[in-house]
């Protein structure tokens, strides 16, 4: 299972789909960007992207589709992003542009193949956003947890030997997960009930 499957498990069974807009690769472009707004009715949302990054925003197929020139439509978002490298640039520019909270990573990370090594990054990479989700923390108090998280893998991971560049990815995954913005957000601030 790959880590936007969990999510878009977790989100049916807590029946919070009316709060969550899916863009599937295929319109992941500028022009529907362009028309967020009206798909979010100027509410508060959640904008959750499992793509390629880069320091200046969202790539897919090579193109960017949210980047510094579009980051206003994502005001009153929390923003949570498993791509490479956007906790550089454009988390500040989502910030400064008034979104609530920007969740995800500033440096670049590996995805491997070996199954169970893959469900334990699909694992530690959502571990914030199920918890932010299913509970009352704080999407501060989240990552943080998501961090304690990475940790307790990384050490059952060198406890068994397992491989060092999988130990070391996983080191540098939790190291570059950051939070902006808001750290107090909760839920309820996003209207997820």
């Amino acid at each position: 299972m790959a880590c936007r499957e969990d999510i878009v498990e977790l989100i049916n069974e807590q029946r919070i789909a009316n709060s969550i807009i899916e863009i599937t690769s295929n319109l992941c472009n500028i022009a529907y960007i362009d028309n967020l707004p009206s798909l979010c009715l100027d509410q508060p949302f959640v904008f959750i992207a499992y793509t390629h990054g880069s320091e200046n925003g969202l790539v897919v197929n090579g193109n960017s589709f949210v980047s510094r020139n579009n980051s206003h439509y994502f005001k009153d978002s929390l923003f949570y992003s498993t791509a490479c490298l956007v906790g550089k640039g454009l988390a500040m520019d989502l910030i400064g542009e008034g979104c609530k909270a920007f969740v995800g990573f500033s440096e670049e990370s590996e995805v491997f193949a070996k199954s169970h090594i893959r469900k334990i990054f699909i694992d530690c990479d959502n571990y914030a956003l199920k918890m932010f989700l299913t509970t009352n923390a704080t999407i501060g108090d989240s990552v943080k947890a998501a961090k304690q998280y990475y940790s307790s893998k990384i050490d059952k991971l060198l406890e068994f030997k397992e491989n060092v560049l999988f130990v070391s990815a996983l080191v540098n995954s939790r190291d570059s997960l950051i939070c902006e913005g808001n750290k107090d957000l909760i839920k309820e601030d996003l209207f997820i009930n």
